[in-house]
Formats: C-alpha cells, structure tokens, sequence
C-alpha cells in the first residue's frame, strides 16, 4: 500500500472532525438538482451565469474548467452519482436527473457527511441563524458568528447577512455596559447549548484589523433615534466590542475562529490581526483559509504564538497548489498539533469534493516529507490523524 492509499485508509478508519461548514438547512436540500448544486458552491464565485440548460453548458466549462472549484466539485459529483462521464453537455440532464431523483431520500445529503466523507462532527456556521445545529446536534456543532453584535450599536445598522443583534434578541440597550453585559450572557448561554466556537467573517465588511479603543469611544455610536454615528466612531464601537469578545472567549475558553484572506481583500491579510493577538495571549485564534493569497502571515504568526491554529478550510479549494506550499512551510515552522482542517462547503457534493481535495495536498505534501527523509511514515501518519481528527478535538469545544 503506498501512502496515498494509507492516508485515505487511515482517514476513512479513524473519521473526521470537520471544524467548519455552511450547511444548507434539510429544506432547501431536499430542492437541490444540478443547478441548483452549482449555485450553492465556489463555482458560482467564478463569475459565470450558470447554464440553465444542457445547450449552454459546455460553453460554459469552458470559461470554468480550469479552476479549482469546479474541478473539485465536478470530479464529486461523478463520483457521487456513479457517471461515466464528466459533467458536459451531453450528460447534463443525466446528471440533473440523478441528482433530483437521489435527494429524494431526504436522509441523503446527511449520509453523504456521515457516511461517505466519514464525519464525526462538523462545526456549523450558520450564518442566517447564528449559533443554529440545523436540527442535527448529534453532528453538528454549531459556531456563533459574532459580526452582527458589531452593528448593535443602535437597531437600524445591519451586518452583511443583514442582521441586527439588538433586533434578533428584543433589546434595545443604548448603554455600552449594559451592551457587553448582555453579550457576554449571550455568548454564556450559547456555549452552555452546544455552541463550539465564536467565528468572526468581517473581512466581508471591513479591515480585520482590531484597534485599541475605550469605553467611552464606544459609547459615543450608541443611541436610537440618533443620526447614524460617523464611520471613525463606528470603528471604535467596533474594535471595543471586538476586543470584549476576545476577553470573554479567553474566560469561557470557547475557541475564535477568524476569517483570513479573501473577502474585502481590503487589510484582510491576517498579519493584521498580530496587535489584537499580542493583546490576548489568553484567547485560541483560529485564522482561517490560511489567510490566502497571503498564506505567509499565517504560518508567521502561528511559529510565534502559542494560542495560534491554522485551520486549513477552504485553501485546497482556492488552490490546491497554494494549500501544498503552504502545508510543506507550516510542517517546517510549527509543531503538527496546530492545524485544523474543515471543508467551508453548503451542499455535500461539494463537501466530498472539498474533502478529496484536502487529501490530495496531504498526500503530495506528506509523500515528499518522505521521499527526501525529512519524515518517516510515523510521522506522516501522525500528521493525518492531528489535522484531520485530534486537533479539532483538543481546541474547539465539543461538551456543550
């Protein structure tokens, strides 16, 4: 057995913690067909319609054959649906028919988690329903996004999912005390029902970069009724509001999952983020999607501090070539126990695909450890068990 072979054997025999996903809610997968699949994936990100129609797909492929979602997700679907062929024209309403015809059993995409990825826990983001299990607590762990409770400075500001936390809760606290009071019982009761970990996405809304900030500045934005603040008094309730939750992440020991990289690209690197960590030795980071296209800063930032993790989502789906450079550097700077991997998908086509991809960087990186002695096999092995399994075990929080 090579050790493509062994990792795929020791993956699929020990499972897997998943340390984030977008999973969609039972009622919207028991809707999904071909397009709909696609729309709910990265390869909607390419920027390309998706065709409605087999007359339309194969030019189409053309446009997005080459990039990494679409590979992934259409080498899972063929897979998944026992084709022949790969996605084209000729078989796109095979494909379609398949789809629509499988996810008629309404226990299918929950099987494909359990059964053919061989997850044991998926940390669950949703965003539309922050802290939600949808309906499945035996397996998903749900992470509690924290961006709207930096718009709650007033009850009309909204985060990029729409969403106010004064409106979400009934409250209308215009006292910054009484404010981080009520966030720090919030987030209390969230891990006390089964929550995992707080998880910041700002990066779609504004530089990730924290700043030191008072009471007082913060208080300044709060009001209703009021002209909306200016945006400088906005950023200090913000970095305030931030640098709490970073507190009380340290006292409730609840893990900090941070979104790195793409987004606004705008000071989204997450060397950024260097002051705000210094600040909370006592807080776990976990900086996502290796902060690509600056996987640099990462690796960084977890050779220095402790309280670091990388979690590897999304990167093999970017970039699988990016995900290798990056795991060979990481390998080389940190010790193995510091690396997470989820697969940041909505549907679970594209989850096996995530998935697969991950395995092919582990396999490269890990092969060529070993062809140039720079591992053994035990080592190599020891890696897959930590990435995939027993890191997530240690640093996210799985007692609800």
């Amino acid at each position: 057995m090579n050790i493509i072979e062994e990792i795929r054997s020791r993956i699929k025999s020990q499972g897997i913690i998943n340390t984030h996903a977008h999973h969609l809610p039972d009622s919207e997968t028991a809707e999904l067909n071909l397009v709909k699949v696609l729309e709910k994936s990265y390869v909607f990100w390419c920027g390309e319609t998706i065709p409605s129609s087999a007359a339309m797909a194969d030019s189409w492929i053309k446009k997005v054959g080459n990039r990494s979602y679409f590979v992934s997700l259409s080498r899972a679907l063929q897979e998944l649906y026992s084709m022949d062929e790969p996605l084209s024209g000729a078989v796109w309403d095979e494909y379609d028919r398949r789809i629509r015809k499988t996810h008629e059993n309404p226990e299918w995409h929950m099987d494909i988690l359990r059964k053919t990825c061989g997850y044991r826990t998926v940390v669950l983001d949703a965003y539309w329903k922050p802290g939600d299990n949808n309906g499945h607590p035996d397996i998903f762990k749900p992470a509690f996004r924290i961006n709207f409770f930096l718009y709650g400075y007033n009850n009309t500001a909204r985060d990029s999912n729409d969403l106010n936390v004064q409106l979400a809760y009934g409250q209308q606290i215009d006292n910054i005390k009484n404010y981080t009071d009520f966030l720090y019982q919030t987030i209390k009761d969230k891990k006390a029902a089964g929550c995992s970990s707080l998880k910041s996405a700002i990066a779609y809304e504004r530089p990730i970069a924290i700043g030191a900030s008072s009471a007082e500045e913060a208080q300044a934005a709060m009001g209703f009724g009021k002209p909306e603040p200016s945006a400088a008094a906005v950023r200090k309730f913000q970095d305030y509001v931030f640098d709490t939750i970073c507190d009380i992440s340290a006292e409730l020991k609840i893990p900090f999952q941070i979104h790195t990289g793409l987004g606004l690209l705008n000071q989204t690197n997450p060397m950024q983020l260097q002051p705000l960590i210094a600040r909370h030795p006592d807080t776990t980071f976990i900086l996502m999607h290796g902060g690509y296209p600056w996987v640099d800063d990462i690796c960084g930032l977890v050779h220095l501090y402790p309280n670091v993790i990388l979690d590897l989502c999304w990167l093999p789906l970017i970039s699988p070539s990016a995900s290798i450079r990056s795991l060979h550097e990481i390998l080389e700077v940190c010790n193995g126990d510091k690396m997470v991997w989820g697969c940041d998908t909505w549907a679970s086509e594209e989850s096996w695909g995530a998935l697969n991809s991950m395995i092919d960087v582990l396999s490269v990186v890990l092969n060529e450890k070993i062809s140039s002695g720079y591992f053994n096999k035990r080592n190599a092995l020891d890696v897959v068990d930590n990435i995939m399994l027993n890191n997530a075990g240690k640093w996210f929080c799985f007692n609800g």
